[in-house]
């Protein structure tokens, strides 16, 4: 509401500083700058007639007698001004005055007018009482009108589809139109329809249509879900989404050597340095734990004795425990990440290591091997901070819900044992 004001006041201000000047100019000097003027006028013609001289244009004798000649007219003009302007001079003193005072009361009118008058225009012309007051406007246009003009929308368009059932686009927009809704069986049945009507040769639309039939299907993934991804990675190898959601299919299905192939793929189609990268890497290290095979995802070394010395060396070992006070949070199924991270910069792991809540507690080793990027491991640092979180989720970013717990700065050389024990939880 007051920065509303403040910029009502600021561009009123700026009228008055356009309209004000002109009504309180001062109109007495007019005779002033006559003179000035016929003054600067006669000595334009002394100085032409001083070239005339110094060019040899006339004689020392005319210029003498025509330097008289404009000396007296001057003289005279000025005289003739004095006396024949003196009743008119005062007239238009008197006039000048009158106008000033005039022009000063129109100024103080404009004042106390120009504020008003606009204000009551644009509380009757303008968005009125909700206008003045912007907060209570945007109060009031923050209603259910938006569900409202999308179930409007949904009509529409079910409709425009009734009278055109071979609008394949249409049954697209219908079926993201369901999905956003989340009515995902109505969603299947439209995405269907636009399949069938030439939908099938796009990567968006299979990819869609696929994450809709598992969403149907209370987020569980079948043989049916696979092939209907891979239509759409045989129209684009590199379509992302085909990709993340072909990897979770068969992770989902516990097919680990499939699920590793689709984000392996993923891993090398996605921009480096993103968070979708990161994400996609800790999968790829878990699907890997869990097939039993090593960690990769790291370049291999430079054949130098230091840096094949420094990774070696480079590990931390200890143990990790879950606090009595929050043991009842926790399921056995539940997930537990034990990870290395810089002390300052990037949160992402240096190195990581999956269990479950019924192995705790448990012994861990953290080391190079468990690197989720070449430019991300353990040997690049010397001071870190280990943790370790049960996720409800099974996902590596932690959510509210999860339970966590850290050490204290630790110098990686010392090869100090860790105990870590989880007790916090995170809100």
């Amino acid at each position: 509401m007051l920065v509303f004001w403040m910029i009502a006041v600021l561009f009123i201000l700026i009228a008055l500083g356009l309209i004000l000047p002109p009504l309180l100019r001062n109109k007495a000097d007019k005779t002033a700058k006559r003179e000035e003027i016929n003054i600067s006028v006669y000595q334009d013609q002394l100085e032409e007639l001083e070239n005339d001289l110094a060019n040899g244009t006339i004689s020392n004798e005319q210029y003498v007698g025509a330097k008289v000649d404009i000396e007296k007219n001057l003289l005279d003009d000025v005289d003739s001004d004095i006396n024949s302007t003196d009743d008119v001079a005062k007239s238009e003193v008197q006039n000048s005055i009158a106008s000033s005072k005039m022009g000063k009361a129109v100024a103080v009118a404009m004042v106390i007018l120009l504020p008003a008058i606009s204000i009551g225009l644009y509380g009757k012309w303008g968005a009125g009482e909700a206008g003045l007051d912007p907060q209570n406007a945007v109060a009031e246009v923050n209603t259910d009108q938006h569900e409202l003009s999308l179930d409007d929308m949904l009509a529409q368009l079910e409709g425009r589809l009734q009278a055109n059932p071979n609008d394949g686009e249409g049954w697209y927009m219908l079926a993201r139109t369901y999905q956003f809704m989340q009515r995902y069986d109505d969603a299947v049945s439209a995405f269907e329809r636009s399949i069938k009507l030439g939908g099938g040769q796009s990567a968006d639309v299979l990819s869609s249509y696929a994450d809709v039939r598992a969403m149907a299907n209370g987020r569980i993934t079948d043989d049916r879900t696979i092939e209907i991804l891979e239509q759409a990675l045989q129209i684009d190898p590199k379509h992302t989404k085909s990709l993340w959601l072909a990897g979770t299919a068969a992770y989902q299905m516990q097919e680990y050597k499939s699920a590793l192939a689709y984000w392996e793929r993923l891993y090398e189609a996605l921009p480096e340095g993103g968070e979708d990268r990161a994400q996609i890497a800790v999968n790829i290290n878990e699907v890997k734990s869990l097939m039993g095979t090593p960690i990769m995802l790291q370049s291999a070394p430079v054949d130098e004795q230091e840096e094949e010395l420094v990774a070696t060396t480079a590990r931390i070992t200890g143990s990790v425990g879950l606090a009595n006070e929050i043991s009842a949070k926790a399921s056995p199924e539940d997930t537990v990440f034990v990870f290395a991270r810089a002390v300052q910069g990037s949160r992402m792991p240096l190195a990581i290591v999956r269990k479950q809540v019924k192995d705790l507690p448990f012994e861990f080793v953290l080391d190079d091997s468990q690197a989720m990027s070449p430019q991300m491991k353990l040997s690049s640092h010397t001071n870190v901070i280990v943790g370790a979180r049960v996720s409800k989720s099974g996902d590596a970013i932690p959510q509210a819900g999860d339970l966590e717990g850290f050490s204290g700065e630790l110098i990686l050389s010392s090869n100090v044992p860790v105990a870590l024990v989880i007790d916090t939880v995170i809100n």
